[in-house]
Order: C-alpha cells, then sequence, then structure tokens
C-alpha cells in the first residue's frame, strides 16, 4: 500500500489494513530531517524568475525527502503570508498565490502517485481575528449582520474558485484554516456559528464533494459544544483536536468513527519539551485507542515547529511504526 493510499483509505473511513496513516498539518524540520530548509518568504521573493523556477523544484524534493524520511502520507504545499506575531512572518510562505500555485505542482510533480498533496486555504467567517481588529469585527455580527453575510459568501466563492486552481495543479484535498474556538469554548455562541459559519462550511464541503477533493478542517480548541454541526457539515476531517482545548481523541474517535475523518492529536508543547517518556505516553495511548477505527490519522495537534527537537520528533515516528503498525512489513 502506498503513502496516498494509506490516507486516502482513512479518508474514506476506512480501517487501516497495515499501519495507521500520518500527516502534519504543517511540518517545518526540513533542515532537521533532511539537511536543507526550503527557499521562502523574503528569501525567496529576492530571486530572478528563473532562479524561483529551480528554487519551486528545490523546495518540493525537499518537502517530499521529508515525507520519505519521517513516513507522512500526505505532503502540503506552502502557503501565503502570515504572521506569528505582529511584525514576524511564519516560517514557512511564498509571496503571490502565483507562486504558491507554481509550488504545488512542483510538489505533484516531486510527489507523483506515492503521496497524498494537500492544499491550504484562508479562513472563513467566523475566524478569530487578532487583537488589533477584534473590537470591530465582533461589532459587526450585531449591527450589520447582513453585511457579515455578503463577506462570507464573497469568501466562500473565492476558496471554491481557487480551489479548482489548486486542485488542477495537483491537490487531492484543501485544508481550511479557521479557528472558531479558544481553550474554554467557541469565539462565537454556536448559536452565531450556525448563522454565520456553518452553512457556508457545508456549501464549501458539499462543493469539495462535486469536485471530488477532500474538505479538511483546522481549528484549535475546545469545539465540544458544535461537534454536531461539524458533523453535520459533511467535511472529510477534522484536524487538530486540541488537547490544549481539553479535546480527547480517543474518546471522540469512539463518537465519530463512520462519519467523519480525525487527524491529530499529540500535543505540540510535550513534544518540544519531552521529556521523551511523556511523548512515548501520549503517542501510546492516542495510537492504542484510535488504531483500528475507521478514519483515524495520527499526527501533532497543531504545526510541528522550529524548535521542537528532531529527537522528540522521532519519538512519534518510532511509535507510528511500532504500535501503529497492524501488520506492515518495514523494509
Amino acid at each position: 500500500m502506498t503513502p496516498k493510499q494509506r490516507i486516502a483509505a482513512a479518508f474514506k473511513l476506512k480501517k487501516p489494513a497495515c499501519m495507521v496513516a500520518m500527516f502534519e498539518v504543517e511540518f517545518q524540520l526540513f533542515k532537521e530531517m533532511t539537511g536543507k530548509d526550503p527557499t521562502v518568504g523574503h528569501d525567496y521573493a529576492k530571486l530572478s524568475p528563473k532562479e524561483k523556477e529551480i528554487a519551486l523544484g528545490q523546495n518540493a524534493e525537499i518537502l517530499v525527502n521529508a515525507a520519505q524520511i519521517c513516513g507522512h502520507d500526505a505532503v502540503r504545499g506552502i502557503g501565503g503570508y502570515w504572521e506569528v506575531s505582529p511584525g514576524h512572518p511564519a516560517f514557512l510562505w511564498l509571496p503571490s498565490y502565483e507562486d504558491q500555485v507554481a509550488q504545488l505542482r512542483a510538489v505533484k510533480k516531486a510527489a507523483g502517485d506515492e503521496y497524498f498533496v494537500i492544499a491550504g486555504t484562508g479562513g472563513m467567517v467566523g475566524c478569530i481575528p487578532d487583537g488589533n481588529t477584534i473590537e470591530a469585527y465582533v461589532q459587526e455580527f450585531f449591527d450589520d449582520p447582513e453585511g457579515v453575510h455578503k463577506k462570507a459568501e464573497a469568501i466562500l466563492r473565492a476558496i471554491t474558485e481557487g480551489q479548482k486552481i489548486m486542485q488542477e495543479a495537483g491537490a487531492d484535498g484543501i485544508i481550511n484554516c479557521t479557528d472558531i474556538a479558544f481553550n474554554t469554548g467557541t469565539f462565537l455562541s454556536p448559536s452565531q456559528l450556525r448563522e454565520f459559519f456553518f452553512p457556508y462550511l457545508t456549501r464549501w464541503a458539499e462543493e469539495c464533494k462535486k469536485d471530488d477533493i477532500v474538505s479538511i478542517l483546522h481549528t484549535d480548541g475546545d469545539v465540544t459544544a458544535v461537534m454536531p454541526d461539524l458533523l453535520e457539515s459533511g467535511i472529510t476531517a477534522l484536524q487538530c483536536i486540541d488537547p490544549l482545548g481539553g479535546m480527547d481523541i480517543v474518546k471522540l474517535m469512539a463518537e465519530v468513527e463512520g462519519k467523519m475523518a480525525l487527524i491529530g492529536n499529540i500535543d505540540c508543547s510535550i513534544i518540544q519539551t519531552g521529556p521523551v517518556e511523556a511523548i512515548e505516553a501520549a503517542c501510546r495511548r492516542v495510537l492504542e485507542g484510535c488504531k483500528n477505527r475507521c478514519g483515524f490519522i495520527f499526527g501533532g495537534c497543531n504545526a510541528i515547529y522550529k524548535g521542537i527537537p528532531a529527537a522528540h520528533y522521532q519519538v512519534m515516528i518510532n511509535a507510528r511504526k511500532t504500535i501503529g503498525n497492524l501488520g506492515e512489513k518495514l523494509v
């Protein structure tokens, strides 16, 4: 079974036949695992057109090589600019939409039919805003609900149009990163989400089904109060299942099995700080609790970011190969 076939089976809510699937919403330990980092951000922007073309090909090789080394079954393309804190850009980003699509094509060329290719899209209405705009953002829901719906329509249209381009470039799945919750519960009330978020999420999932492309929602936080709505939306998979928000993937997997795939959910703070015994224990609990379930995909609860020791992430890789192995012979 190829990596692509393995994760595709999980998305189709089938029980794993050999080893549990594995995917990270964002992986950043490229140099630690492959010896090379992709050329991105401001460094990429300085290149000539020919140098950019070469860099995108080299980036794709690095991304696929990292998947081979770590045992990931899917490779995600590189998205656009965003800030991890005011004025500080994230590690992985490319300057223009055209660059991102070209990178996706290069990833597909490097991945072939061996790996599932996933592209990302921006957040929908209902996403938690930054601190500078939060007051105006919240007020709009009360003062101008019609305007909010118009924004939601425009965003949905842009997402669905963009993903058709991404699919043509090689994407097998789309991950929609819309954080709707804090550790204490949803940012908007469940009733507000049912008015302003879930109708559009449902329509997005329907468009993905029409296009025969996998739909994945990423959200941090505790979404227990809206789990029935997430199930009814028709999305293929939910990623994160945030342990910091009290989400228990083992318990949730038993409740949603056969209805929606779950991706996660090893606490990234434990992966960073350790000790190794704590990482092993977390992996064992999740893998033993979920490995025989339909639609389970193993990974961190969030990005595997710079600063996580490679040796700590290797503990996850090893656990998946041993505890998560249902009979696959490893070369």
